[in-house]
C-alpha cells in the first residue's frame, strides 16, 4: 500500500494534493517575475502572460516530480 495519502485532510474537508503544488508554483513564478522585473529581463520576453503560464507549469512539474509525486 502506498503511504503517500492521496487526499489532504483540512479538518473534515478533503483538498486534493495538487492545491499546495499549484500554490506554491504559483508563488515562485511570482518571485521569479519579480526578479526579471528588477534585473531589467523581463524586456526580452514578447508575450508576459504567456511566459508567466510557461515558467509556472516548469515549477508546477519539477515540483510534481521531485516533491509530490502525483
Amino acid at each position: 500500500m502506498n503511504s503517500i495519502p492521496h487526499e489532504l485532510a483540512l479538518g473534515d474537508v478533503l483538498l486534493s494534493p495538487l492545491l499546495p503544488v499549484i500554490c506554491a508554483s504559483l508563488l515562485a513564478t511570482w518571485l521569479t517575475t519579480i526578479i526579471l522585473n528588477k534585473f531589467r529581463l523581463s524586456r526580452y520576453i514578447m508575450f508576459p502572460s504567456i511566459s508567466f503560464l510557461a515558467i509556472m507549469t516548469v515549477y508546477f512539474l519539477l515540483m510534481d516530480a521531485y516533491w509530490v509525486k502525483i
